[in-house]
């Protein structure tokens, strides 16, 4: 009877595709996977946890005590931006930090098989991780203090990979990264392998930093294609990019490597290709939309700064919003910005959050 394993992903889209790397190797090891608790032995747990917001942190740690104590046979591998101390001395548990994970995943060039069974594969999607770490040290993000190194996947190597995928029935790449502004290859250089170099039906993106909006990304979303489609229709429609505020003194704030007139700038060059246009009626495919991330709340934010957010999300017009209250972090400058000023108050973070809401149509 072959051994089976369990395998659990926390937050990001990174941490899901190493959760998906490191189920191949449990595979190719001879284990089994269960695509959920209750289906049989559980030989092996794997946890990838996340540390973004207080909360995510305790429900990843939770979690992982709840585990131990319903299974205190199996071995636990855990791994992700967690704060281990309150596992570490547990018997069955073996934790991994996040540069041992690096290390052990890097040999599979971030690729894995339909065999891992994630809630993506059924529909044909490939996670594809080239690149982790994150060095811009943003106030309020308690990433670089978990992830401090910097690592990019070769072109050559993410073009293999996917290569591989095709042939293995994936039809989608959704390109992640922890911050793909600091992609050492070229965000865009990428884009345009994958684009010439596999036949790929379709490339998405988990977010994209608005600094890697450069020409060439520009140029790619504009190609017209022999069939004389008006837009490249192997690049999304769907263009996620977070923002996280419109007030520039929240921005400078938070460290940001852009201005409100960045945004605006970056914004009114896609609008204004004729990819992003609006669709004929003859075409077949749905309309551009645009996603963000907004931080409600951020220490000091005064209601001018918050409208100043809400009349710049209202005017970039977005499809998708996710907004998160302020959580401070360990060790972040916003958490010393967060204890010495004054506090606001839930009913505020509250009435803010569905303001911004409030503009996206459901």
């Amino acid at each position: 009877m072959s051994k089976t394993f369990l395998s659990i992903s926390f937050g990001c889209r990174v941490n899901a595709a190493e959760t998906n790397q490191w189920s191949q190797i449990l595979i190719d090891q001879g284990f089994t996977p269960l695509v959920k608790e209750g289906q049989g032995r559980l030989d092996l747990i794997l946890i990838n946890t996340c540390a973004i917001t207080k909360k995510g942190e305790k429900e990843s740690i939770n979690k992982v005590k709840l585990l131990h104590q319903k299974y205190p046979e199996s071995q636990i591998y855990v791994t992700g931006c967690a704060n281990f101390k309150k596992i570490e001395n547990l018997s069955n548990i073996k934790i991994f930090k996040n540069d041992q994970k690096e290390a052990l995943l890097n040999h599979l060039k971030s690729g894995y098989t339909q065999k891992i069974g994630d809630k993506f594969s059924h529909t044909h999607r490939y996670l594809l991780k080239v690149q982790s770490g994150c060095n811009q040290f943003c106030s309020y993000c308690i990433v670089p203090f978990k992830r401090n190194y910097l690592w990019s996947l070769p072109i050559d190597d993410a073009v293999n990979t996917i290569k591989k995928a095709i042939k293995d029935g994936y039809q989608e790449v959704i390109i992640t990264g922890v911050n793909l502004d600091q992609y050492e290859y070229g965000f865009s250089n990428l884009l345009e392998a994958l684009l010439k170099q596999t036949n790929i039906k379709l490339i998405s993106f988990g977010s994209i930093p608005i600094n890697c909006i450069d020409q060439k990304f520009l140029d790619l979303l504009s190609t017209r294609l022999p069939a004389g489609k008006a837009f490249n229709s192997r690049l999304s429609n769907f263009l996620h990019i977070p923002i996280q505020s419109g007030s520039d003194k929240i921005l400078k704030l938070m460290n940001r490597p852009y201005t409100k007139k960045d945004i605006l700038n970056k914004f009114s060059l896609l609008k204004s290709l004729p990819s992003l246009r609006e669709v004929p009626p003859s075409e077949t495919r749905r309309g551009v939309g645009f996603g963000t991330d907004i931080i409600i709340g951020f220490p000091t934010e005064t209601d001018s700064d918050f409208q100043e957010t809400l009349n710049l999300c209202q005017q970039i017009g977005f499809t998708k919003i996710h907004t998160f209250p302020y959580s401070p972090r360990p060790n972040t400058k916003a958490r010393i910005l967060f204890e010495n000023s004054p506090k606001i108050s839930k009913e505020v973070l509250k009435s803010r959050s569905q303001q911004i809401r409030s503009l996206v149509k459901n």
